[in-house]
């Protein structure tokens, strides 16, 4: 295999995790708060240093970097082994910015449009069917339709984990349930989800 070969199978590998749509590396330098043309693409749920990071389309907004670079990082932080992040960066996760001290540089994502199971914050599309009567932990889960709220997870992440909570009636290990609330939450990742009977 030559060398131009080489090259292109190793993009074509890591289009296959996670690909950029055009236009995004279209600015070569960036000031600060400059908003990247186009989006990038997530092709499934991941996560970065515990924060979560659903499949879907993000925008990148820059400051003191180029957006070539930030999507470069952010690619690398989601391909990580163990998805964290490399010496000298922070991560916010409330304003899901990255922040190198030492260079000064910094970048934020933000999840736009629609796709990969759903917004990352908010009242999920469509409901939830609990065929018959059930319970998880010492929570009755009468049988019926129940809406789903998420907080910093996927709408599809979080109807997987009510699925498996039913039945296995209890919470998997790292989740408590806050009973009162209807809510479910993850102690390590800092996620959340909230269940509703409407019918």
């Amino acid at each position: 295999m030559d060398g131009s070969k080489g090259r292109l199978v190793g993009v074509a590998a890591a289009l296959a995790a996670v690909t950029m749509l055009a236009g995004l590396t279209a600015a070569a330098t960036a000031g600060v708060g400059q908003k990247c043309p186009g989006t990038f693409r997530v092709l499934h749920d991941d996560r970065i240093d515990n924060m979560p990071v659903p499949a879907g389309n993000y925008a990148i907004t820059v400051k003191r970097m180029s957006c070539q670079s930030a999507s470069d990082y952010f690619r690398q932080f989601l391909a990580a082994a163990q998805n964290g992040l490399p010496k000298g960066w922070k991560l916010f996760r409330g304003r899901m910015k990255f922040k190198n001290r030492k260079q000064n540089v910094a970048f934020r994502i933000k999840r736009v449009g629609g796709g990969g199971g759903g917004a990352m914050t908010g009242r999920c599309p469509g409901t939830f069917q609990v065929l018959h009567d059930d319970r998880i932990d010492n929570l009755p889960v009468p049988a019926g339709r129940y809406r789903i709220k998420v907080k910093r997870m996927a709408c599809q992440s979080a109807a997987g984990y009510f699925k498996q909570f039913l039945a296995a009636d209890t919470v998997a290990k790292g989740w408590k349930l806050i009973k009162p609330k209807r809510k479910f939450k993850n102690r390590k990742g800092n996620f959340a989800f909230r269940i509703k009977q409407v019918g």
